[in-house]
């Protein structure tokens, strides 16, 4: 009986310690819809990409020749 009444208070006190204190936010810095905070400027669109099936693809580094890779070593 004693351990239960214990364990119960124990319980709630740190339930009650996980409540108090800034929700959160433990050094007060300001969110990011409040004033300074972490947003600096309101978030926009940068344009619509257009697709064109007639344009060649650019090259890159998959793309190009070279030589064969490495054969692996054969099994034993």
């Amino acid at each position: 009986m004693k351990f239960q009444i214990a364990f119960a208070a124990l319980t709630l006190s740190l339930t009650l310690a996980a409540c108090m204190g800034p929700e959160g936010n433990p050094n007060g810095q300001p969110y990011a819809n409040e004033p300074g905070g972490t947003l600096a400027v309101t978030p926009a669109a940068n344009g619509a990409e257009t697709y064109d099936p007639r344009k060649p693809a650019p090259p890159f580094q998959d793309m190009r020749t070279g030589a064969t890779p490495p054969a692996p070593p054969p099994p034993r």
